[in-house]
């Protein structure tokens, strides 16, 4: 049986509050084949225990795997030349990318994350497939990709009915058609036509991959839903989504008002937002995490607290993209669970959720001195146990306590406590406000090592990065020059038709500075 010893100046353990972590100094943690057997004294623990190896050092914190919650593609949309654009002029340069092999977009993901720190990933792949809403043989190349990094993962296919690409205050795809040249909106229809199914067809190919993948038979793999976003799918398609979720007893990551044409889209068509229209259905509940919620009124947090519902924030994708700042203080206030994620947009094209969460604490710090932001022992939280929970791990990491999975990361202190950080600053507060990814120096993963003094123990990034590159280099084929065609054919229709639509802005839920 491998065992080992892994020692900290520090051992978070956990968040207890707003203010408190369950933190032990010149600590350690046994682990013994991915099992936490005890978290103590480093000088006890090495005297009870006979350790195959011993980690760390007093030089490093020891803290749980970040978790993100929130993942959709290695390679990122900018690599692959989508300009920055808000997020509904912006969807044409992302359809109209090069093709990526799933298997070596998603490796490449994963030695991002690992080496910033993250153990745990939540993916919501866009299907590449347009023959059938999921394709085993993309899945399993995905999933193969994170078995080799040797990352925990989550997964779900996105589920589109209709209107992937344009919604607004004028209405959805049929009506943006509608404002076409003749030839230009068949070819427009045909393009987004083959990314819907019907109900049946989805449920169908889920099952395929419950049966695959599902029931918890892989200690690093779990099956979730994902219903792309309220607009794209058709209320049965909700509905039995929501009843497969009971079934498998799984989780549903929806994308909810992300922009605040979605929420314009939601007032046109149903008359009420788009999240109140999911608690219409009886969709909403604790199973379900809404990503982004930029757009939420008032009204949208009562609903979200009260039904339970978890919240993903996606801070620097939601700035890079110009959707806005999603009211986590409100959320908050409210008692609203909240993880993080990087989505495919992240600050630096990187997964770094070190990164991710510093800007989370310093992004909404509304002025005044009445105001309270999140702590960083919140940011923190958001950043493991409340991942750990959205993601389906609750019971399995995002801690660091006995019974649990030895998922941990030891950051080197250099960085952090030189030339001087008085002795009496939280060592929660120094991680968040001052640890880099360069910082990361070793990784573990169900008691595993995978990356060892900042090199990877699986993966080979140099080799990685040149088989990226050269499968990269290929000339266009038909159907990708097809489709890039068809996206620069259809941004100038784009933007007139989201214009003059934002006549009457809603007061925010931030206040950062005034006009007169």
């Amino acid at each position: 049986m491998a065992s080992t010893l892994v020692r900290g100046k520090y051992i978070i353990c956990k968040v207890m509050s707003a203010t408190s972590a369950e933190v032990i100094s010149d600590g350690a943690v046994f682990q013994r084949d991915g099992e936490i057997i005890e978290i103590g004294k480093y000088d006890d623990l090495r005297v009870r225990y006979t350790a195959d190896e011993v980690i760390g050092s007093p030089n490093y914190v020891v803290l749980p795997g970040l978790i993100n919650t929130h993942f959709h593609v290695g390679l990122t949309p900018f690599q692959l030349g989508a300009p920055d654009l808000p997020l509904e002029l912006w969807m044409p340069f992302r359809i109209g990318a090069r093709d990526v092999d799933p298997y070596l977009s998603n490796l490449y993901g994963a030695v991002q994350m690992i080496t910033s720190g993250t153990t745990t990933v939540g993916v919501l792949q866009v299907p590449n497939n347009l023959t059938t809403p999921v394709k085993l043989d993309t899945v399993d190349k995905t999933l193969k990709a994170f078995q080799d990094s040797g990352i925990r993962v989550t997964y779900g296919t996105l589920m589109n009915s209709h209107n992937y690409m344009v919604v607004g205050a004028r209405g959805g795809e049929e009506d943006f058609a509608l404002q076409l040249p003749t030839d230009l909106s068949k070819r427009f229809e045909s393009s987004v036509g083959q990314r819907y199914f019907s109900t049946e067809e989805h449920l169908s190919d889920i099952q395929e991959l419950f049966t695959k993948y599902g029931g918890n038979r892989y200690e690093r793999i779990r099956i979730i839903l994902a219903p792309s976003n309220v607009h794209r799918c058709s209320d049965d398609l909700l509905l039995a989504v929501k009843q497969l979720a009971k079934q498998h007893k799984t989780a549903i990551n929806i994308h909810v008002q992300e922009t605040v044409y979605q929420k314009l889209y939601g007032l046109h068509a149903w008359g009420k937002t788009p999240l109140q229209h999911l608690n219409d259905l009886g969709f909403l509940g604790p199973e379900v995490t809404c990503s982004h919620c930029v757009w939420v009124t008032d009204e949208d947090i009562d609903v979200i607290a009260e039904t339970g519902t978890n919240v993903c924030h996606l801070a620097s994708s939601n700035l890079r993209l110009q959707s806005g700042i999603a009211p986590v203080n409100r959320l908050l206030e409210r008692g609203v669970r909240i993880a993080l994620g990087t989505d495919e947009a992240g600050l630096n094209d990187d997964k770094d959720m070190l990164q991710e969460m510093r800007l989370v604490m310093k992004l909404h710090r509304e002025p005044g001195i009445e105001n309270t932001p999140p702590t960083a022992y919140q940011t923190l939280q958001m950043a493991t146990i409340n991942g750990a929970l959205n993601c389906q791990y609750g019971d399995r990491v995002g801690t660091l306590e006995a019974g649990k999975r030895a998922d941990m990361v030891l950051i080197n202190l250099h960085n952090i406590e030189e030339p001087y950080l008085e002795p009496g600053v939280s060592i929660v507060d120094a991680v968040v406000q001052r640890g880099r990814s360069v910082d990361v120096e070793t990784v573990m993963i169900d008691g595993e090592v995978v990356l060892r003094d900042h090199r990877l123990t699986r993966i080979d990034s140099e080799s990685l990065f040149k088989e990226l590159k050269q499968s990269l280099s290929r000339p266009l084929l038909p159907h990708e020059i097809e489709r890039k065609e068809l996206s620069r054919q259809l941004e100038p229709y784009l933007k007139p038709f989201y214009a003059r639509t934002l006549d009457r802005m809603p007061s925010p839920h931030y206040y950062y500075n005034g006009r007169s």
